[in-house]
């Protein structure tokens, strides 16, 4: 993962677009560090933690979008 988008403040930045991206790329991350985790590849294993909750930011804040734009 190139980056991390470390506030929420900066995450209400992004477009639907970028967040969609950004959530993929996340999940890939995610994928490629348990793998490493798996076959003892890893030696930070705080990553795994950082990267599910940098998704879980993520995606709460695409689903806030979703009910903002179901409610309107």
């Amino acid at each position: 993962m190139g980056r991390y988008v470390k506030t929420m403040d900066e995450i209400r930045r992004l477009s639907d677009k970028e967040l969609a991206e950004e959530i993929e790329e996340t999940y890939r991350r995610l994928f490629q560090l348990r793998l490493q985790h798996q076959t003892r590849q890893l030696q930070d294993t705080s990553q795994l933690e950082k990267v599910l909750r940098h998704l879980a930011r993520l995606k709460t804040e695409q689903r806030a979008r979703e009910l903002a734009r179901m409610s309107q």
